[in-house]
């Protein structure tokens, strides 16, 4: 575990926990946090375990998820650098109503609750604007609800390959691609089905010319039907 600061108030905002904080309310914010560094398959918390704060991502992977009476694992949130998670017991405290591993090597920023109330109880301004980022995070949760709930897996999964692009800032090259950090089994989960689905997916969509698939690579051929597919 290591004091220095890895992440800056700009990109604190562009949370949507926090994203209507000014700059020097980021920086309070930031003021409390420790940085932490976690192993391939570490677990950060587990479903029950004694609340004690919420973390940010700066660099690597983890899947926030849940076990079920049978034992199938489902995950519910894939996280990506610079996301908040763990945040939903900030004020109730209690336990963690989830599980959260990681999935590579990663570097978070761990926000304690303690230290973390305390700022806001001082200082009412960063308590309502923290509540409009709030929102805006229900907001993308009752999102993700819906597309479970409505849409198939092949509209699922175009929409998460387009994302990724977005990420991975190769939208405008040739042929688009992404390189997955993550296993299938996880990839398959987050999408709300197996893995043999899946992967009937990735050669259905290959046989189509929409994407090549090398190695860990996959590249869109065809980016106008990738977004047909996600509509």
């Amino acid at each position: 575990m290591k004091n220095e600061q890895h992440i800056s108030a700009e990109t604190l905002r562009t949370l949507p926990l926090f994203s209507e904080l000014t700059i020097q309310q980021s920086k309070r914010i930031i003021s409390t946090g420790k940085t932490v560094h976690y192993i391939k398959k570490e677990i950060i918390f587990a479903q029950g375990d004694a609340y004690k704060g919420f973390y940010i991502l700066l660099d690597g992977s983890v899947k926030i998820y849940k076990i079920s009476f049978e034992g199938k694992e489902s995950i519910l949130h894939l996280i990506k650098p610079f996301e908040s998670f763990g945040d939903v017991q900030l004020f109730e405290g209690g336990a963690y109503p989830v599980n959260s591993q990681v999935i590579i090597d990663s570097t978070l920023v761990f926000i304690p609750q303690k230290e973390f109330v305390q700022l806001i109880k001082n200082n009412s301004t960063i308590c309502f604007n923290m509540l409009v980022g709030f929102a805006k995070r229900m907001h993308r949760l009752t999102r993700k609800v819906e597309e479970l709930s409505t849409k198939d897996v092949a509209n699922r999964f175009a929409r998460y390959l387009l994302e990724e692009i977005k990420i991975a800032g190769t939208a405008k090259l040739p042929e688009p691609f992404i390189r997955l950090n993550i296993s299938k089994n996880n990839i398959a989960s987050y999408l709300g089905t197996i893995t043999d689905t899946l992967s009937r997916l990735l050669k259905k969509l290959q046989n189509e010319k929409i994407i090549r698939v090398a190695g860990k690579s996959i590249f869109i051929l065809d980016l106008n039907k990738l977004k047909d597919l996600a509509r």
